[in-house]
């Protein structure tokens, strides 16, 4: 299994990176991840610290599965692509973001998935490695949010995919 890992560009998240790393001990995956300014040693994955757009794309083709902090860009790519996709938010009281907006985005999107959605949120990475199994049994074929609309109350699955859809 490819798995990408992705941080973004503003701060390192040295806590997912090395929660990867040392999963992968174990699992021993193919993993890529951009882990931004962190100058640790990881001796499980490969790294780079930036990805071009086009690199960032590439990769995203290649993968089978996306890990990632809980930014907008990465969940809408990986909507559009219908890849699995697993979020993990950045928290301010381990420095890793500057507030814990990403709390806010995840707890939108969370009652969105169920357990064979596309894209789960994974809140602690003690959990990482269960959600990776769970999610790497999934087909390509299921939908990125859950099918279940009574959980979506203001439709915002359908709202995002549509205004996706008009874009393109």
């Amino acid at each position: 299994m490819k798995v990408l890992v992705t941080v973004g560009a503003q701060l390192p998240f040295k806590r997912l990176v090395e929660a990867i790393n040392d999963i992968n001990k174990s699992l021993n995956l193919d993993v890529f991840a951009q882990v931004g300014e962190d100058s640790n040693a990881y001796d499980g994955i490969q790294v780079v610290d930036f990805l071009s757009s086009n690199e960032y794309k590439a990769k995203l083709d290649w993968c089978d599965i996306v890990i990632a902090h809980a930014g907008m860009g990465t969940i809408i790519q990986c909507l559009e692509l219908n890849k699995k996709l697993i979020v993990v938010p950045r928290l301010a009281k381990f420095g890793e973001h500057r507030n814990d907006h990403q709390l806010d985005t995840i707890a939108r999107f969370e009652p969105l998935t169920s357990s064979i959605s596309l894209m789960r949120v994974c809140r602690d990475v003690e959990d990482l490695q269960q959600t990776l199994e769970e999610i790497e049994k999934l087909s390509e074929k299921n939908d990125f949010f859950t099918t279940e609309k009574e959980k979506d109350t203001e439709n915002l699955g359908v709202y995002i995919k549509k205004m996706i859809d008009d874009e393109v």
